[in-house]
C-alpha cells in the first residue's frame, strides 16, 4: 500500500523538452529512454549534413530568437515531411531555420544539457524519480498547455492568442471549494494566467506571493495542493525571470528548484509530501520520442467533451512533445524511473481530484483517461527516507550576460499575452480597466499592468 499523499506541490517551469534537459541522463542510468548521442535531424538546407545532438547546451544566447512552438510549428517538428505522414521527430532544425535563416543557429535546437551542466535537476532526478513518458497535453504553446494542467481542457485553444480562453476555463479549483474540506494555494511572483480566470478572479485570496512560500512550508502551513508559478519575465520590482523559458538563464530556475526542495524538507508534513517538477511544453527544442495519440474510450461516456479547435481543426486526440517530469518524496527510492504509463498534463487534474476531490465530477474525457500518479510513494513505515539530498550549486549559464533593466527589455510574447488576457477578463467581469494592453512594450510596463489589473480585481470583488 503506497504512502498516502497529503500534500502535493507542483512547480511548472517553461518550454524545454525531455531530451534537451535530461536526455543525457541515460549515461547515468541506461533504463532512461534518453539520448545515445547519435540522434539526428534533417539539416536546415537540403545539401547540408544531418544535424546530430550535442551535449553543449547552456549559453544564454543559444536560443535567441525563441524557437517557435505554435501548433503549426510543432506539427512541422514532429512530421518533418508535413503535417501528416510519419512522425519521425526530425523537423526541429528545419523549423527553427524558417525563423533564424541561419543554418548554424538553426542547429542549436539540437544542443542538450548534461548532468554536469544541469546539476540540480539531474541530482533530484537521480536521487528520487524521473519520468521519461510525460507528454505536454497540447502540441502547441504555453497557455493552452497550462490550462490543461488546471482544467484538462483549453477551451478549444491550441495557440495562445485566444485571449478569452483563460477566463472561460472550468478548473479543478472549483471542485475544491464545492466538494471538499481541503484547500489549495497558488504561489506566484506577479504574473499568472490563472489570475485571468473567471472563478479565480472571485477568489484572489488563494493567491500568495512566492516570497511567502518558504515560511509557509517550514511552518507546516501548506494546503493539500500547492501550485507554484515561476517568474516569467524580469519586472520592475527587481525580480528576474527564473522560468527557464528560452533564453533566460537556466541557473535561475535551478536555484528556484533548490529553494522549493529545501523548504519542503523542513516542513512537518514532508513524509507525506510529493513535489513534482514539470515543464509546460517543449519550446521548440529537440526530443526523439514520438508523442502518442489518445482516443476517447467508452469508459468515459457521460464525461464532458474537450472543446475542439475549429481553426486550425484539432480534436485533442494527439499529445504534444515529451517534457521533463521529476517526482520527489522521502517515500521514493533513488534511481527510480517511471516509464510504464503515458502521463500528460491532465494527469495533474486527475490525481488532484482522486486525492482531494473524490466526490466531484471529472472535467473532460481527457481527465477521465489520464493516468494518475498517486501511487508513486512506494516506501512505507521504517523504509521512509530520513536523508536530505545535498544539492550542488547551479552552473551559471554561459555567454556574456548583460542584465538590462526591465524598462530596457522588450517584454516576452508570453507576458504580453497574459496582459491581453487580463484586459479581456476585466472587461468581461465589468471591472475597472488597467489600460490598453496593446500599447505595452517593455517588461516593466507589462509587470506594472498585471499588478494594477490584479489590484483592480481585488478592489472590485474583494479577496
Amino acid at each position: 500500500m503506497p504512502t498516502p499523499i497529503k500534500h502535493l506541490v507542483v512547480l511548472m517551469l517553461e518550454n524545454r523538452s525531455f531530451d534537451h534537459m535530461l536526455g543525457f541522463m541515460k549515461s547515468l542510468n541506461p533504463a532512461i529512454d534518453g539520448l545515445n548521442g547519435d540522434e539526428w535531424n534533417y539539416p536546415a538546407r537540403e545539401l547540408d549534413p544531418n544535424v546530430i545532438v550535442t551535449p553543449d547546451a547552456g549559453d544564454v544566447h543559444d536560443l535567441t530568437p525563441d524557437p517557435h512552438h505554435d501548433f503549426g510549428d510543432v506539427a512541422a517538428q514532429i512530421f518533418s515531411s508535413g503535417t501528416t505522414g510519419p512522425a519521425d521527430m526530425r523537423g526541429f532544425v528545419r523549423d527553427y531555420y524558417n525563423l533564424t535563416r541561419d543554418p548554424v543557429r538553426a542547429g542549436n535546437v539540437m544542443k542538450c544539457f548534461t548532468p554536469a551542466t544541469l546539476p540540480v535537476l539531474t541530482t533530484l532526478a537521480t536521487q528520487y524519480a524521473v519520468c521519461d513518458r510525460w507528454f505536454s497535453a497540447v502540441p502547441g504553446s504555453t497557455i493552452p498547455n497550462r490550462m490543461f494542467v488546471h482544467g484538462a481542457n483549453s477551451v478549444g485553444s491550441v495557440n495562445q492568442d485566444a485571449i478569452d480562453a483563460p477566463f472561460l476555463l472550468h478548473t479543478i479549483f472549483e471542485s475544491f471549494d464545492k466538494t471538499t474540506p481541503y484547500d489549495f494555494r497558488i504561489y506566484a511572483n506577479g504574473a499568472s494566467i490563472l489570475i485571468a480566470n473567471k472563478y479565480l478572479m472571485l477568489h484572489q485570496g488563494k493567491f500568495f506571493p512566492y516570497s511567502q512560500f518558504v515560511a509557509d512550508a517550514s511552518a507546516g502551513n501548506l494546503p493539500a495542493y500547492t501550485f507554484i508559478e515561476p517568474t516569467y519575465d524580469d519586472d520592475d520590482q527587481g525580480n528576474f525571470a527564473n522560468s527557464q523559458h528560452p533564453d533566460f538563464p537556466i541557473d535561475r530556475g535551478e536555484a528556484l528548484i533548490s529553494d522549493v526542495y529545501y523548504a519542503l524538507t523542513k516542513s512537518p508534513g514532508w513524509k507525506n509530501t510529493l513535489f513534482l517538477i514539470l515543464y509546460d511544453e517543449h519550446g521548440g527544442t529537440f526530443d526523439h520520442v514520438t508523442p502518442p495519440t489518445v482516443t476517447r474510450q467508452p469508459s468515459s461516456a457521460g464525461v464532458p467533451d474537450v472543446t475542439t479547435s475549429p481553426d486550425p481543426p484539432f480534436d485533442f486526440t494527439r499529445l504534444g512533445v515529451r517534457v521533463p517530469a521529476v517526482f520527489i518524496s522521502p517515500c521514493i527510492p533513488p534511481n527510480t524511473v517511471l516509464h510504464d504509463r503515458d502521463y500528460e498534463h491532465s494527469s495533474v487534474v486527475a490525481t488532484v481530484r482522486k486525492l482531494f476531490c473524490p466526490g466531484s465530477k471529472q472535467l473532460t474525457w481527457r481527465e477521465a483517461q489520464a493516468p494518475t500518479f498517486d501511487d508513486v510513494l512506494t516506501l512505507t513505515g521504517d523504509g521512509i527516507r530520513t536523508d536530505v539530498v545535498k544539492l550542488p550549486n547551479p552552473v551559471v549559464s554561459g555567454g556574456i550576460q548583460i542584465q538590462a533593466s526591465a524598462e530596457q527589455r522588450t517584454a516576452t510574447d508570453l507576458s504580453v499575452l497574459m496582459a491581453r488576457a487580463m484586459q479581456h477578463s476585466l472587461d468581461q467581469a465589468n471591472l475597472k480597466s488597467a489600460g490598453d494592453a496593446s500599447t505595452l512594450t517593455n517588461a516593466a510596463e507589462v509587470s506594472q499592468y498585471l499588478r494594477q489589473a490584479q489590484q483592480n480585481v481585488i478592489a472590485g470583488v474583494g479577496k
